[in-house]
């Protein structure tokens, strides 16, 4: 699981401590990483960056859809029998989810576990689904019968599965920086399978003194496409190189279209940068999903957001992007 956010390069003479302190682990089907750069004692880092993994695995084992124990896992198996009462945390991430939807015309849709599981990109041996299946696995999906009174969620369809993997690496971010920044952190970068959260007090989106972003190339391994630098903001990229797998020279990719059950064509890759991380991991996706145009016209209309798109042009790679990312954006050649 390669992310196109490649690495970062820190530039001298933005922080206080000469070596920041770093881990890693995994979560969530994917690695993690969180690096404090504050001046301060450094057990005291260590405890708190394994404070801000204990945050994520707390956010994963409610919101995922890998376990029948889980908030959402418990939705799934009584899908179209039962409601379950959950957590009004669950609930606020499902609303957001819904809202998604609501902004991509429904091709972000977070009922789509089905199809998800039935495609199994994460397995070992991924392989292309036919017509008939695709047809059967599409029926039931559809965000807006989600039924929610209170705190119970009802899927009225037996075949509807919650997938919350548009917002829940986002959402995991966010809850794990607020963490960080309520014991007094406030130079510091959480990272979730290259989805950002990079936090540097007193520095703005795109400040030009922070946090150098390397863009991997989507079709050359070990080579990036370009660089751009952050200040305090999220960053996301939805790619269709992420997981994926190649069949009789078709690439199939995780990024499903709900409406017709396969990988959604035309782009390569989006990256977007805004304010948290739950909408930076939500937009990516839903660019992605609506294509260059309507995906180019969100990114421009949307305040607080920018961002790229990467396209094939023939046998080459081509790009458009936002105004208020363009000036600190430069091509890497290869």
């Amino acid at each position: 699981m390669k992310s196109i956010l490649a690495f970062l390069l820190l530039l001298p003479g933005c922080f206080s401590r000469n070596e920041p302190v770093s881990r890693q682990t995994t979560a969530m089907n994917t690695y993690v990483s969180v690096t404090i750069y504050d001046d301060v004692d450094e057990d005291l880092a260590y405890a708190l960056i394994d404070s801000a993994f204990a945050e994520i695995r707390r956010v994963e084992g409610f919101a995922t859809d890998y376990s029948d124990t889980s908030e959402v896992g418990r939705i799934n198996s009584v899908a179209g029998v039962d409601t379950v009462t959950v957590s009004q945390e669950l609930i606020d991430l499902i609303t957001r989810g819904i809202q998604y939807g609501d902004l991509s015309g429904g091709r972000l849709d977070i009922t789509i576990g089905r199809l998800v599981k039935a495609w199994n990109f994460i397995g070992e041996n991924p392989r292309a689904l036919g017509p008939a299946q695709v047809d059967s696995l599409t029926a039931p999906i559809e965000y807006r019968n989600i039924a929610i009174r209170g705190k119970q969620v009802f899927l009225p369809s037996a075949g509807m599965r919650l997938d919350l993997g548009s917002i829940g690496k986002g959402y995991a971010i966010d809850q794990a920086a607020a963490l960080l920044k309520r014991a007094g952190m406030r130079k510091f970068i959480v990272d979730i399978g290259g989805k950002l959260s990079v936090n540097f007090e007193g520095t703005h989106r795109l400040d030009s003194t922070a946090v150098e972003v390397l863009v991997r190339h989507p079709r050359k391994d070990g080579a990036y496409f370009g660089k751009f630098h952050v200040g305090t903001g999220a960053v996301s990229t939805s790619g269709d190189y992420q997981r994926f797998f190649i069949e009789d020279g078709v690439r199939y990719h995780h990024l499903l279209d709900p409406f017709t059950g396969y990988p959604m064509r035309g782009l390569v890759a989006v990256t977007v940068v805004t304010d948290d991380a739950i909408s930076a991991d939500a937009l990516s996706t839903v660019v992605f999903l609506l294509g260059k145009e309507k995906g180019m016209q969100l990114i421009r209309e949307t305040p607080g957001l920018e961002g790229m798109i990467i396209y094939e042009q023939g046998d080459t790679l081509a790009y458009e992007i936002s105004d208020g990312l363009s000036g600190g954006f430069h091509r890497i050649e290869g």
